[in-house]
């Protein structure tokens, strides 16, 4: 058994380590290559320790898109420290709402944590304008695997059913014409989330109609299975 000075002596050269990794971040990221600076926090982001996801979660608010893309991946394999990764990342989303691709991948990196605490977040995300986004959303609840994400879900799905087929009078005209970029993102969107609730419940089903059934009947008894 390890004797407290040890334990001392291992505590201290860890620190110092830590602290050797973040100076040398730090110069790096004084380079105007955006390049360098991505390197920089991808080299970093190995050394996994709480201080050093603090400094990551610090670039998911400020510098280039790559930067903050490659700050929300680092975070995200903060494997043994799940909890504090993820609130770090949930906070960081509303301060990219300008930026879709970095919230994209903000909710991959929190679909690689898997904790429940960031289904609300995928929530308020499942129907986002940016496809993106939204599929990452849907990717999380799929990841995450409660029950309490079916509801959303096949509720995202009914309501995509008629997007994009426009609205007619009965008479062949159209009052508002039929939207194909509308109608693709439901597809993707649909297609999604139906892989999403195969992975929480582990039926085969597909469309908006089937799942909506399916609950109905199962609502009250199911539970997700280890």
């Amino acid at each position: 058994m390890p004797t407290l000075a040890l334990i001392l002596l291992l505590a201290f050269r860890d620190d110092k380590d830590v602290e050797e990794a973040i100076q040398k971040f730090k110069s790096a990221m004084k380079s105007p290559e955006v390049a360098l600076r991505v390197n920089a926090v991808t080299e970093l982001g190995r050394l996994q320790h709480e201080r050093i996801m603090k400094v990551l979660a610090s670039c998911l608010l400020t510098d280039e898109k790559l930067v903050r893309i490659a700050a929300a991946k680092a975070v995200g394999s903060f494997q043994d420290k799940r909890p504090q990764a993820t609130s770090l990342l949930m906070e960081s989303l509303a301060a990219n709402a300008k930026d879709p691709d970095v919230q994209a991948e903000i909710l991959s990196a929190l679909k690689e944590l898997h904790e429940e605490m960031a289904l609300g977040t995928a929530y308020q995300h499942l129907d986002h304008k940016n496809v993106k986004v939204a599929e990452a959303a849907i990717g999380l609840t799929g990841a995450v695997r409660s029950k309490r994400s079916i509801d959303p879900l096949i509720r995202l799905m009914k309501k995509l059913v008629t997007a994009g087929d426009g609205v007619t009078s009965g008479d062949g005209n159209f009052d508002v014409p039929p939207d194909e970029a509308a109608r693709e993102r439901a597809k993707k969107l649909q297609s999604a989330a139906s892989k999403a609730l195969q992975a929480i419940t582990g039926e085969k089903l597909s469309t908006a109609s089937e799942w909506d059934s399916w609950w109905k009947r199962n609502a009250a008894t199911f539970k997700v299975k280890d």
